[in-house]
Order: C-alpha cells, then structure tokens, then sequence
C-alpha cells in the first residue's frame, strides 16, 4: 500500500520496488511532493512519534487535536503536551492525506484536459484523457487499481498489462504524437512501434489470441512486428492495410500524402486495398529494401527498390530530404522541429533541394537553403515567414 510505503520511507531506506512506487506516485501531482516534503519536515522537527504512525488511530488524533484546540482557546491548562498535540497533528494530517492521495493514485478520475498541440496524449477505452511527458516513469491505472501499462522516460509499455481480454471484446487506446516529437510504444504481444512527429496509433489495450492483430496509424511509423502465425498483424493506414506475420517495416501516410509509402527492412509484407477480403493473388508482397507506393485516388500500387536507411534514419532524428520541392518540404520542417512555416515567396515554391540534417536548429537548416537560394525569413518564437 503506498501509504505504508510513504511512511516506511519517512523512516528510512526502502526497497528497489517500494522506491519505484514512491517515485510514481511522486510524480504523479506535485501536490504529492508537498505533502511528502511537509511531512518530512515535522518529522525533521524533533516528531519522533511519526515512527509508530501507522500503529494510531486517525479518529483519535482528530479528537485530541480538537480537544487541545477547545482548551487553548478557553485559556485552560493545557491537559496534553505541546509535543503529544503536533504528534496527532501529525497523525490527522499524514494519514488521511496520504490516504486521500492513495485513493487518487489507485482510483484514477477523469482527466479533463483541455487541448494543447504540443502534448503528448493517451486517450483509453473509457473516454479518459492522460498526458505523458517524455521523460519520466509512471504507472497507467485504471479506476480499479489494475495496471494497464508502464510510462518509462520515452516509451509506453502494454507489455505486462493486468488487463485481459473479456468476452473477446477488444478495448482500444488512441496514442497521439504531436509535431516536434517521437515516441516508443510496446504493444501486448511485445510488437514495437517507433511513432514519428505529427502521428497517431490506434490499438488494443489486449490482444486476443488467435485473432488478427490489428492497428490503425496516421502518420509515420517503424514497426517490429512479434511473430506469432496463429494471429496475423494487420496496419490500416488510410486506405492501405499491410498485413505481416513478423517483420519490420516502415510506414509513411500522412493526411497530406497522395501516396502512402511502404518501406520494408526485413521479413515480408502484403499490400492490399483496406476494406476487401484478403487474398494472396490480389495483394502484393513485398521483400526487403523494396517500397511501395500506393496511391489510393486511383488505386494504383509501384514497388522499387530503395536504401532503407533513408527512410527510417528519422529513428536516429536525422531529417533527410532528398529532390523534394520546398512546398512539399515545408510540413517536414514543421513536424520535425515543431514550427509552423508560412511561405510568402511563391518563387520558392517549386525549388527543388536534396539535405540531410541531424542537429541542426531550424535556424540552421534555413540558412542552408538560403545558401542555395536567397531569400529572407523571420521568426518569432515558433512562427517562421518566409519574405517575398
């Protein structure tokens, strides 16, 4: 229980996994870290009762705190010590804030959270909202205690979920990664998935066994698919589903792209048109180092073979552009760095640059361009103009 964690830890060293506990419900709320800090304080102040506080009844702290109180305020004699009142104080205020703060870590409430494009967001099954940050562990908790995943620095993990299946009927999460960041998410079945900025994964929170595994993505992603033959993975990007029974591939659909792009590193893949019936004659496979390219306007697929590294060294936060017009490179630049660019040069529009940058600033990549090609540009915090 964290509440005997927490005072365990008030007297002392506690275990790895009790420390782990403490530092997620630390984090949790900085209201967290005050309570503990000012618990920590009385007890620096000579309260050396808090050592048996666990052993003391609330109630009873609460009844002498207020019968001290009366007798203070009507001038009497004071019939407990100062010491003895601070130690119910004490009392009253560790053990039913910590247990108000051990109902709220356990019993998650819903989160209303007002919309910030910068944030990273988990939306589960139940219609709660989290917001994760990149660095950091925490655990996910439903409201009945059972742990639906792990948040550690850079990834959420599904890995070693309380939840099952029940009644076969999946529950799905909606993972959204803003512009300007990546992240890492291990679904149930141990399968990977890379997420590039400006994307979003929809899963279940719980594979069933012996059914298709399936995924829907907008955006871009690298997946390390866990192989299992008894239960095919199957991405639905757009109007593309990818279905896999092992393997690693890169996907690239953007709401933006007229071809969604299907790289392949290792394993194989098949292609075919979402919403029709499987067949191995009217899909194509692929093998590795191939793309493919599908343009669902006029549902055309092409395959050729390509350097792999090129499209997935954004893994790495390399950003490679490669004979790409500065019209179709602006929303790169956007996502990548987080930036939103206005283009007011219209002679630049059709320019066409090949570049590979890794740690560069924004500022730096522009004046790469303008190397090339003059023009002017201004920023202002994260606006960019480019000047006629």
């Amino acid at each position: 229980m964290i509440v005997e964690i927490i005072l365990k830890k008030l007297k002392g060293p506690i275990s790895e996994e009790e420390e782990i506990l403490f530092e997620k419900w630390l984090s949790e709320d900085d209201e967290n870290f005050l309570t503990f800090q000012r618990l920590k304080k009385l007890q620096d102040n000579k309260l050396k009762e808090l050592q048996n506080i666990h052993h003391l009844d609330s109630q009873e702290a609460w009844g002498t705190i207020q019968h001290g109180l009366h007798t203070n305020k009507s001038n009497k004699r004071l019939t407990i010590s100062y010491s003895r009142f601070m130690r119910y104080a004490a009392v009253f205020v560790g053990v039913v804030a910590l247990s108000l703060f051990y109902k709220s870590f356990y019993m998650e409430k819903l989160v209303e959270v007002e919309h910030d494009p910068t944030a990273i967001t988990l939306e589960l099954g139940n219609g709660e909202t989290r917001i994760l940050s990149q660095s950091g562990s925490t655990a996910i908790v439903t409201k009945d205690g059972n742990v639906l995943g792990t948040k550690a620095e850079n990834v959420v993990d599904y890995s070693q979920s309380d939840i099952d299946a029940v009644d076969n009927e999946l529950v799905y999460n909606t993972l959204h990664i803003p512009n300007g960041k990546t992240f890492k998410i291990v679904l149930s079945d141990g399968t990977t998935v890379n997420l590039n900025a400006g994307s979003t994964l929809t899963y279940p929170i719980k594979f069933i066994p012996g059914q298709h595994r399936k995924v829907t993505l907008i955006g871009e992603a690298f997946f390390h698919v866990k192989k299992n033959e008894n239960s095919p993975f199957i991405v639905t990007s757009q109007s593309l589903d990818i279905r896999v029974l092992g393997t690693q591939f890169n996907v690239t659909s953007y709401p933006e792209d007229t071809n969604q792009k299907t790289v392949l590193v290792e394993g194989s893949v098949r292609l075919y048109e979402s919403g029709t019936s499987y067949s191995e004659d009217d899909s194509t496979l692929l093998t590795p180092g191939d793309m493919a390219s599908w343009e669902s306007a006029h549902k055309k697929m092409s395959v050729q073979k390509v350097d792999t590294e090129l499209y997935t060294s954004w893994m790495k936060g390399k950003l490679v552009l490669r004979g790409m017009k500065f019209k179709d490179m602006i929303k790169k630049l956007e996502r990548h760095y987080g930036v939103s660019i206005q283009n007011k040069n219209m002679d630049l529009e059709d320019r066409v640059f090949t570049a590979t940058f890794d740690v560069e600033t924004i500022e730096e990549v522009l004046n790469t361009f303008v190397s090339e090609t003059y023009f002017d540009y201004l920023i202002e915090d994260d606006q960019i103009t480019i000047l006629k």
